[in-house]
């Protein structure tokens, strides 16, 4: 599917794919959502530029990701997107930047892109340059890495209130009262850790895109696009060490959880520790007069039962009393 967005007297307005049988001339943003064959070609054809595969955008090396041709610059970002179930997706979109055109090629649909376009033809009053159109999108895709980490560290605050301000064991999904389970807290920081090494991916991404930007298009960039650029580079920056934090905060997180576990774990050998020295005396009582020797005075005795049986309980009380004093219980 191909929109294009046209520069108009009363701002930007757009043409869906439908009345797209000859790209306009005037258009100065085509955006692609997973092009079928023609569309490439029509593309190719009007802009005489390469449409890449695929394949071709989701290569990791500089040199695939961000070069220049002539005045054509072409540069790949990765798209976040925040879906309902809390889980992040990820997407390379390739950016193909004309002086005249910008030519944007995802195959995956993402939130920046819907909202970016509903704000351009909202609120674009005036003549619009595919640089600027470039750089108010890379602004979009900022702003949403920003929200989607704010929105993980609001999350992970929370979950760290419930780790270390309660200990409980349940079911983390009631209410504040509800009792927590540090198996379910390690799935929940493993998701978050997930999240956070995909968001920080995708900022190093922006923040490399952002740099090789800046040094293109001095020829035909506007002054103010370039200014804009710099501010950009310095809020990706500010998210980079952002998304550290959190990483290193997620990481903490899980290192508590567990030494909690270990704690139990020592708790729970500690006593039966306990329990085999305190019911060690008894056993060793019982195994001697178990013995049925016959010249074991102790057999022939009529109160021999319970003075054993006594000093069992006696031989059990003593250990006990004296871990409960020592606060080992």
């Amino acid at each position: 599917m191909i929109q294009a967005f046209v520069n108009t007297e009363k701002g930007i307005r757009n043409i869906n794919s439908l009345e797209v049988s000859r790209l306009p001339k005037d258009a100065v943003w085509l955006d692609l959502l997973d092009p079928d064959p023609e569309e490439e070609a029509a593309v190719e054809s009007f802009l005489r530029i390469d449409v890449p595969s695929e394949e071709e955008i989701v290569e990791i090396e500089d040199s695939s990701r961000f070069y220049q041709r002539k005045d054509n610059v072409y540069v790949t970002a990765t798209v976040l997107s925040r879906l309902e179930t809390g889980r992040i997706s990820d997407t390379d979109v390739r950016f193909a930047l004309t002086p005249k055109t910008l030519v944007s090629i995802r195959y995956e649909d993402s939130r920046p892109f819907r909202l970016f376009s509903g704000r351009l033809l909202r609120d674009s009053s005036e003549s619009e340059s595919s640089d600027s159109i470039m750089e108010k999108m890379l602004e979009m895709i900022v702003d949403d890495m920003a929200d989607i980490l704010e929105r993980i560290a609001l999350d992970v605050d929370e979950l760290s209130h419930k780790i270390f301000f309660s200990r409980r064991t349940g079911n983390m999904e009631s209410d504040a009262a509800s009792e927590i389970s540090l198996h379910d807290v390690i799935k929940y920081l493993g998701r978050y850790g997930e999240q956070v090494s995909e968001i920080r991916l995708s900022i190093l991404n922006m923040n490399r895109l952002l740099i090789f930007l800046s040094q293109c298009g001095e020829k035909w960039w506007r002054t103010e696009t370039r200014s804009r650029l710099q501010t950009l580079i310095r809020d990706v920056r500010s998210l980079t060490e952002h998304a550290a934090f959190l990483a290193n905060r997620v990481s903490f997180m899980l290192d508590g959880v567990l030494g909690m576990i270990n704690i139990e774990q020592n708790n729970i050998i500690k006593i039966f520790s306990v329990a085999a020295v305190v019911f060690l005396p008894p056993t060793l009582i019982a195994s001697i007069y178990g013995m049925n020797f016959r010249s074991m005075p102790e057999l022939s005795w009529d109160f021999g039962y319970p003075v054993a049986i006594l000093l069992m309980i006696i031989s059990a009380l003593l250990p006990y009393s004296f871990f409960k004093r020592k606060g080992w219980l």
